[in-house]
């Protein structure tokens, strides 16, 4: 991108996570405030992809002192929490294998802090082990100045009531992530160019931020793949404004409504949901669900096979999308679509 034209230092829409630029979402933000104010141990906060997990969580540890541990990704093996509060306990404290370990880390924290108050904040929850949710589950029980704040996507709430009920009953604070307003948006924007010596939101409209609200629903990350892909785009045709008119031959995403999902056949619906609640599976896996809901009775490998062939045209649709994970692939929905089923 010939970024100067627009007056740019840098690309203000690469997506980078920029707490001190968060946008929106006060009454959320409030929420986990008060929560970890008011002593609650467990606190949750779920949204989809792109709605903006990440970058709270790093804005609520900014405007806190004290002791926060920030950590992007659940361990899968348990004993690497040990690893996790070393930077907290410090060299005083022998771990693995010198001292403490899984087993006695409570032991050490509680002697550490002194009921001075401890924040963890883990992201991408949903990725967690349940051996390894069951040990933090247990360590923040036992240690008592530890507040525990997860976020995640929404199918993480599904998998603990599916598995491990009695850690979501745990959570006195639940939150929910939606999207941003359309005035939050044009903030969005904003702040972004601005942060790298844009004026305002040059080269957008205020209607041109309007329609992009419309197009994504308000999700940040998809608000700033949509002005990067529109501001290219410009910048290709050598235009400095990206207007009503520049609008009606850029190529931007197809507004996803409800009404393609409550158009599907209902066996292609029963796939979508089970993705819905259940995160990524294989064709196997998900043969396994629809069949414990009563579906598909009958020869497994012909249900297979059936499911396959829906997957694919899901797949051709955009409503689903896959990945390979060793010999097996795996299946999600479509961001968008994971977005629309949180909405509805």
């Amino acid at each position: 991108m010939e970024i100067h034209e627009f007056g740019w230092q840098a690309n203000p829409f690469s997506y980078r996570i920029l707490p001190e630029l968060f946008v929106g979402y006060a009454d959320e933000v409030r929420s986990v405030l008060n929560g970890i104010r008011s002593g609650d141990k467990f606190i949750l906060l779920l949204g989809p992809t792109g709605a903006g997990k990440t970058t709270l969580l790093q804005h609520i540890q900014a405007q806190l002192q004290g002791r926060v541990l920030y950590i992007p990704k659940p361990p899968t093996n348990p004993a690497d929490w040990v690893t996790i509060f070393h930077p907290l306990l410090r060299s005083r404290l022998p771990f693995r294998g010198n001292g403490a370990d899984i087993y006695t880390l409570h032991d050490k924290l509680n002697q550490k802090l002194r009921g001075k108050p401890c924040l963890l904040f883990v992201d991408e929850c949903h990725e967690a082990s349940m051996e390894s949710l069951e040990w933090i589950r247990t360590l923040t029980d036992q240690v008592g100045p530890l507040t525990l704040v997860m976020a995640g996507l929404p199918i993480f709430e599904n998998v603990l009531r599916d598995r491990l009920e009695t850690f979501l009953r745990r959570f006195s604070v639940r939150i929910d992530l939606n999207s941003l307003s359309p005035a939050e948006t044009r903030e969005l924007v904003k702040r972004r160019i601005e942060s790298v010596g844009g004026d305002d939101i040059r080269p957008f409209t205020a209607a041109t931020l309007e329609r992009i609200h419309d197009q994504t629903g308000g999700f940040p990350r998809d608000v700033l793949k949509v002005c990067n892909e529109l501001a290219q785009q410009a910048l290709a045709r050598g235009l400095t404004t990206v207007d009503a008119d520049f609008l009606k031959e850029a190529s931007i995403p197809a507004r996803v409504s409800m009404d393609a999902l409550e158009a599907l056949p209902s066996r292609q619906r029963l796939i979508v949901d089970t993705l819905a609640a259940h995160g990524d599976l294989t064709p196997t896996e998900l043969v396994e669900k629809v069949q414990a809901k009563g579906h598909y009775k009958g020869d497994t490998d012909t249900a297979i096979r059936s499911v396959n062939n829906l997957l694919r045209r899901l797949m051709t649709d955009g409503i689903v999308e896959r990945k390979k994970l060793g010999k097996a692939y795996k299946y999600r929905l479509a961001p968008r679509y994971q977005t629309l089923l949180v909405q509805a």
